[in-house]
């Protein structure tokens, strides 16, 4: 049997994880959007968080059809997949892939005098750049499908109206809303892996062991990666509010002051409305999705690549 090569492994093992781990987490990733929109909506609605957002599903679902309340509740839930599938899968396989092809070629060359904190967080800031400006279009469409229900006038129906729509009312210029947002939040990517590979090496995790030497490592990576993404989503979680809210439908609706969205503006304006916190919305739910989709995302691609 051929072998796969190394950035052959990190390609198949990163689509893997973004896949499988899209699919289990995609409605809090839903709410976790919603929940960002809030920080520009109206002061009832902002207060009102979870409750105006299970709320607005559940409704939204009744005017579906008659395949069923739960049927319907979850599908409306499940907005958005196929985007989400697509984002994350060509995402976490680019990131997987140029994160760790930097990273061996550092270190093989003794670049940064072989530092280990230095090298991984060179190589996370060098591919989260990289990912998010091929990506950023995907997110932008992934953003408007996900904040608004099937029956938004605005809504759009599939990937290919999303794009064609976006393109023919705003221009070429649309499919780059949020990225400085996006560019300045890529340091969560690169302290994550500065924190997850330290403790990888400090803890020693190696799947290529006994069945029960590999149930520790799984649990070890469980732990570390959990830690890791806790302390790199909040150092920069506004710049993720700050995204959304900049490639929803509201900066471009004509009864909205434009100005309002543009990126200095828009911080202003949240901090006016609810002060420092509103650069928070949605943050609980934010970690309540990221940190087990990351549990699981790391899990899977540890161990396909150890398997490959």
């Amino acid at each position: 049997m051929h072998e796969l090569t190394p950035i052959q492994k990190e390609i198949i093992s990163g689509l893997s994880a973004g896949s499988l781990t899209t699919l289990i987490v995609h409605p809090l990733d839903l709410i976790k959007v919603r929940l960002q929109l809030l920080a520009t909506t109206t002061t009832q609605q902002h207060q009102k968080g979870y409750t105006y957002l299970i709320n607005e599903l559940i409704n939204n679902s009744k005017k579906m059809g008659s395949q069923g309340p739960i049927y319907n509740l979850i599908k409306e839930s499940y907005r958005g997949l196929p985007i989400n599938l697509l984002g994350n899968a060509v995402a976490w396989s680019l990131y997987f892939t140029i994160y760790n092809s930097t990273k061996d070629y550092m270190f093989q060359n003794n670049y940064l005098h072989n530092n280990n904190t230095t090298i991984f967080l060179t190589s996370g800031l060098i591919s989260g750049i990289s990912t998010t400006l091929l990506t950023n279009p995907l997110w932008v469409i992934k953003t408007r499908i996900m904040s608004t229900s099937r029956h938004h006038k605005d809504s759009y129906k599939s990937i290919r109206h999303g794009f064609k729509s976006l393109l023919t009312k705003e221009g070429p210029k649309a499919i780059w809303m949020g990225l400085l947002p996006s560019l300045l939040g890529v340091s969560q990517g690169a302290i994550y892996f500065m924190i997850y590979d330290n403790l990888k090496l400090h803890f020693n995790v190696n799947l290529n062991k006994s069945k029960k030497d590999n149930a520790n490592a799984n649990l070890k990576i469980v732990l570390i990666s959990s830690l890791s993404k806790m302390l790199s989503v909040m150092s920069v979680y506004p710049f993720q509010l700050l995204k959304s809210n900049l490639q929803t439908f509201r900066s471009v609706t004509n009864n909205i002051p434009q100005n309002d969205y543009h990126f200095i503006t828009l911080i202003r304006k949240i901090y006016r409305d609810n002060g420092i916190k509103g650069l928070y919305k949605g943050l609980s739910a934010n970690l309540l999705r990221a940190i087990p989709s990351t549990c699981i995302t790391f899990c899977i691609y540890e161990n396909f690549k150890s398997k490959l």
